[in-house]
C-alpha cells in the first residue's frame, strides 16, 4: 500500500505579484517558494505521515525517484531546508521506504510507487493549473508534464 497526496486546502496562496509572474518565473523559485502545502505519505509498515513542503519541489523529486526506480536504481527525496530524507530502495520488485526521522521502514511495489507518483503529479498539476491557468505557460509546467509522461 502506498499513499502520496497533498491537502489542497492547506496550499499557501501566492501573492498578486507571484501570480502575475507565474508564466515566466524561473524554476527554482517555483520549486522552493510557490505552492507550499501539507503532504501525506503512507506505506505498508509505517503510519500516515503529514508534513508541509513546497509541492512542486516534492513532485519534482518524486518524479526523478520514479525515473531512477524504473531504471533499476534507488531514489530519494531530500528537503533543501533540512536534513530530512526519504529514500526509496529497490528490493526485487518491491521498494523499501526509509525515512531519516523514523527507523521503521515502509514497503510498496515498484509499480505501485510509479503509479502513485504519476497520480500525485497529475492531481497536483491539475489543481494548480485549475486555480492559476498562467502556470501552463511556464516551462517548469511543461518539464513536469514531460517527466510524468515518461512514466507511462
Amino acid at each position: 500500500m502506498l499513499l502520496i497526496e497533498f491537502d489542497h486546502d492547506t496550499m499557501r496562496e501566492p501573492s498578486e505579484r507571484q501570480v502575475a509572474d507565474l508564466g515566466s518565473v524561473i524554476e527554482w523559485k517555483l520549486r522552493y517558494i510557490y505552492f507550499e502545502a501539507d503532504v501525506t505519505i503512507a506505506a505498508g509498515g509505517f503510519i500516515v505521515e503529514k508534513f508541509q513542503v513546497p509541492v512542486l519541489d516534492f513532485m519534482y523529486c518524486l518524479l526523478l525517484s520514479a525515473r531512477a526506480i524504473r531504471e533499476g536504481e534507488n531514489g530519494c527525496v531530500s528537503f533543501t531546508e533540512s536534513d530530512v530524507l526519504i529514500e526509496f530502495v529497490r528490493d526485487g520488485s518491491d521498494l523499501k521506504i526509509l525515512r531519516s526521522w523514523d527507523p521503521a521502514p515502509g514497503y510498496c511495489g515498484t509499480d505501485e510507487f510509479i503509479a502513485a507518483v504519476s497520480q500525485f503529479t497529475a492531481d497536483g498539476l491539475e489543481f494548480i493549473t485549475g486555480k492559476y491557468p498562467a502556470f501552463c505557460k511556464n516551462p517548469t509546467f511543461q518539464k513536469l508534464t514531460l517527466f510524468r509522461s515518461e512514466l507511462a
